[in-house]
């Protein structure tokens, strides 16, 4: 039997029926499946994984980040040996260029045979002349990528793979796990729970709260729009929330619930859109799943690819607090515009971008390579 080993930084919740998935798919064709999935401190917030194991041969590693300056340098302890233990086939990392683990694993891919494949976002927070070199000098070193989306698919090019090395898998959530309530049932539940949103019209942000997410530029709008009927519901937490609190003091049109995992379907059911004016990706997933349109700039670079300017929802192009209200105003004014784009996400999500279709991706490209 073959082993393919997977080695993610955080196994998030939503990372459980694609593993789940995997292991089940593969495991017909043949190979095995491995996970060493990181362990962050406790009192980590935002971007946290889970503590139990998702599948059945899963290891945990100790998982540090460290920031300097602009910079963000990884490390992973214990990985190196756990490889030497396992002996795969296939190695799927992060590929990050910050991380010295990975360096040493693309050392290590020649002399123990295996072959190093990228689980590649393609996204650079800082780029820059210095990591641009080193990604010149890094990407090679990958056998494959399996690209987040076609900007990734680009990146990956961009410092050195080759069109054939690259496979655009269309990262995303099990949308048929996906269970949807009438607008009028999800919206008794949410203001059930958060009775200070009344009857006003809900904009939507769900993900970890980080300065990059830029939910300043949201609030910016609503400032400009000054409207009574509709109400900013911010799920999540992170490192930047404090920040965000001190922001939203005082105002009566942001209502902030915390990190809600389990549960939070209902906030998209009874939301009018989904806003992301900064980074993020699976966000726009999901609300796409519930039928919702989607306000959102640049994201990972999925944007490109999953929104649809006019269609499904409406492109930032500058990011701006103006062209965030204009974009929230039209969708606010308009219930057949907003039902019409909700139903084009729906389609879209359950089309090409289908959990489904990504999963066959991934499986058809790991069991070509370990032959």
């Amino acid at each position: 039997m073959k082993h393919v080993l997977f080695i993610f930084d955080r196994v998030a919740h939503y990372h459980r029926e694609l593993f789940k998935a995997l292991e089940k798919q593969l495991e017909d064709d043949g190979i095995e499946v491995h996970l060493l999935s990181g362990q962050t401190s406790g009192t980590a917030v935002g971007r946290v994984g889970v503590k139990e194991s998702v599948i059945t041969h899963e290891s945990k590693f100790a998982f540090r980040e460290y920031r300097i300056g602009t910079y963000v340098f990884r490390n992973q302890t214990g990985v190196l040996e756990k490889i030497h233990e396992i002996k795969p086939d296939i190695v799927v990392d992060m590929c990050h260029v910050g991380n010295v683990t990975h360096w040493k694993i693309a050392g290590l891919k020649k002399r123990l045979g295996f072959k190093l494949v990228a689980w590649q976002c393609g996204y650079e927070y800082h780029p820059g002349k210095l990591k641009g070199f080193l990604l010149d000098r890094f990407i090679p070193r990958y056998d494959y990528h399996l690209a987040y989306h076609s900007n990734a698919r680009d990146y990956a090019m961009s410092h050195g793979a080759r069109a054939d090395q690259v496979t655009v898998m269309h990262n995303t959530i099990n949308e048929e796990k996906i269970a949807i309530l009438p607008k009028a049932e999800a919206r008794a539940l949410v203001v059930g729970k958060h009775p200070e949103i009344g009857d006003r019209k809900i904009i939507l942000f769900v993900g970890a709260v980080l300065a990059e997410k830029r939910i300043e530029v949201i609030l910016q709008a609503l400032d400009r729009m000054q409207r009574k009927d509709a109400v900013l519901v911010l799920v999540g937490d992170g490192e930047h929330l404090p920040v965000i609190r001190q922001l939203s003091a005082g105002r009566d049109d942001v209502v902030l619930t915390g990190s809600i995992v389990e549960g939070v379907g209902p906030y998209f059911d009874a939301a009018e859109m989904y806003v992301l004016p900064g980074t993020g990706g699976l966000g726009i997933n999901e609300a796409m799943a519930h039928r919702l349109p989607i306000v959102s700039g640049f994201a990972d670079g999925s944007a490109d690819d999953l929104v649809v300017d006019g269609e499904n929802g409406f492109r930032l192009r500058e990011s701006t607090p103006e062209e965030l209200a204009e974009k929230m105003a039209r969708i606010l004014d308009s219930p057949e515009l907003a039902a019409r784009m909700g139903e084009r996400s729906r389609e879209m999500i359950t089309g090409k971008f289908a959990f489904r279709e990504f999963i066959n991706r991934i499986v058809t490209e790991l069991t070509r390579l370990a032959r």
